[in-house]
């Protein structure tokens, strides 16, 4: 490919905005998008080969499971769920269709949801690949699903990208056994966990920590509603704090140590339900009592009880009171709520002890860039011939994958791309093609690349070679060849752009040099 042919903006135009991160301003610079509308940017041809070589390997990976593709409409995108499984429930041939399927679909997503919401990534329309299995039991799903889990970590490895697939939730409580995949990144919007010895990882929405239970011998004391007074120290550690809540009409008083900071998407997926505060105003509807008088000793018995899981074995703490200026003395939830539902809907710190108790969890940030998920049989299964269908469904943003790709592998002057996703495999460039010894050694060289099954990128513009080499370098093909003014001798300069290798070679020894280049850069 010459690079005259390709449309690559003026690179001496700088058209990052401040305050992005680097490698958008990088992508920008060296040809990749292109700014289309305010924040808005569109794939170049540089970023299709890219996006193109992503979905190579995403094909092959399939394959190997035997997925089979197929594309609904751009604006139907988002209901291939719903389109499969009628198609298999509903229609003729479903009955020659043998369980279990695997299909799938890459197709741009027209969803506002997609829109990008971090501040660092160019916002640009989703690309996804969509897959979809269906099963007639549970133990198949599971199944694949584990094959699906390794075949998203063997593109992403293929790739070069670092992530993490983590535990999380789904919006939907009828999806169960959720995983995301996340691209490693301080910039990024999404907070998760990770085990400093074992293997645990999850969304911090979703970790959990160790907790000892310890039961205590202490005599309960007699509990005491007093006011609070300047000497008593609300600091310590032995206070407990409320939140008033409700799930549709059902009220909800739930307590736990007032350092810790409650997780209302780990009491929704606990509780089966939408749960939210309860306004001042409220109180009384739902509780029976007006906040300024309230006295969880008389509430009504519909009124539901949950502990954290810490708590539930303490004795003789304190808790602070909805009435202003008042605290409880000598609390103990055994006693105190004898109905009460003990579970774990806190928030995990750093440095809590790991579930699996083989480290401490640390915090790490990152970009969500894939999802998967299994369907609850219950509320999905219908029949084939009386015959239950189960649905995995696996989801790979491949736009952001471009995104996070290019963010990982920039570097202050540029991109090194990963080999199996660059865009060319080689950037071949020589200092002057009116030269007749640089022009035929340009042909030797390109012909010998393209019989090994090498993408050349041939620059073939009349500029400087110190120009030439600062757009190769933003470019960030893996290889670089010089062809200057030794051509005469039939020698070029090689470069490795990962290790900055260069070595000057014969054309008879390029390929083999290469191999060994290649090999020590793995």
């Amino acid at each position: 490919m010459k690079q005259s042919s390709l449309l690559i903006p003026d690179t001496h135009v700088q058209l990052g905005t401040k305050g992005e991160d680097p490698s958008q301003s990088l992508l920008v610079n060296a040809g990749f998008l292109g700014a289309f509308q305010e924040q808005q940017y569109v794939f170049l041809p540089l970023a299709m080969r890219v996006i193109d070589n992503i979905k190579s390997i995403v094909n092959e990976e399939l394959e190997q499971l035997s997925a089979v593709e197929f594309q609904l409409p751009v604006q139907s995108s988002l209901l291939g769920e719903e389109y499969l499984t009628n198609f298999l429930l509903k229609e003729q041939m479903a009955s020659s269709i043998e369980i279990p399927i695997h299909l799938y679909q890459i197709q741009t997503v027209l969803d506002v949801k997609t829109t990008n919401k971090t501040a660092f990534l160019p916002n640009l329309e989703s690309t996804f690949l969509d897959v979809f299995s269906f099963h007639e039991s549970q133990m198949s799903l599971q199944e694949n699903y584990y094959r699906f889990e390794k075949m998203f970590e063997r593109i992403l490895m293929r790739c070069e990208l670092a992530f993490q697939n983590v535990i999380a939730f789904s919006e939907s409580i009828e999806e169960k056994q959720t995983k995301e995949l996340i691209a490693l990144s301080p910039l990024g919007d999404t907070v998760f966990v990770t085990s400093t010895v074992g293997e645990y990882r999850a969304k911090l929405d979703v970790a959990t920590r160790f907790v000892t239970a310890k039961k205590s011998h202490a005599t309960y004391l007699p509990l005491v509603h007093e006011k609070l007074s300047e000497d008593i120290d609300q600091e310590s550690g032995d206070w407990l704090t409320y939140r008033l809540l409700r799930m549709g009409k059902q009220p909800i008083m739930v307590f736990y140590q007032s350092n810790d900071e409650i997780n209302l998407t780990k009491l929704r997926h606990f509780l089966g339900g939408k749960v939210v505060e309860v306004k001042k105003s409220e109180t009384e509807k739902y509780f029976g009592q007006a906040l300024e008088a309230f006295d969880f000793q008389k509430l009504p018995e519909h009124v539901m009880f949950l502990g954290d899981t810490e708590v539930e074995n303490l004795t003789n703490v304190k808790l602070h009171s909805p009435v202003k200026g008042m605290y409880y003395k000598n609390v103990n939830p055994l006693r105190e709520f004898p109905t009460a539902q003990y579970t774990d809907f806190l928030y995990v710190k750093e440095g809590d002890l790991a579930p699996d108790e083989t480290g401490t969890l640390v915090f790490q940030k990152g970009i969500k860039i894939g999802e998967m998920h299994q369907k609850n049989l219950s509320e999905v299964s219908d029949s084939i011939d009386g015959k239950h269908l189960s649905i995995g469904h696996y989801q790979l943003d491949l736009s952001r994958l471009f995104l996070m790709i290019a963010h990982q592998h920039s570097h202050e002057s540029g991109i090194l791309w990963p080999m199996e996703v660059s865009p060319f495999d080689v950037h071949l460039i020589p200092e002057d093609l009116a030269d007749a010894y640089q022009s035929q050694l340009v042909e030797e060289v390109e012909a010998v690349l393209v019989n090994q099954e090498y993408q050349v990128l041939l620059d073939d513009r009349e500029l400087s070679m110190v120009e030439k080499v600062r757009e190769a370098s933003l470019i960030g093909c893996p290889i670089v060849i010089l062809i200057g003014k030794k051509a005469v001798e039939g020698i070029v300069e090689l470069k490795i752009s990962a290790s900055d290798a260069s070595i000057e070679v014969r054309k008879e020894e390029l390929m083999d040099t290469l191999a060994i280049l290649l090999q020590t850069t793995e």
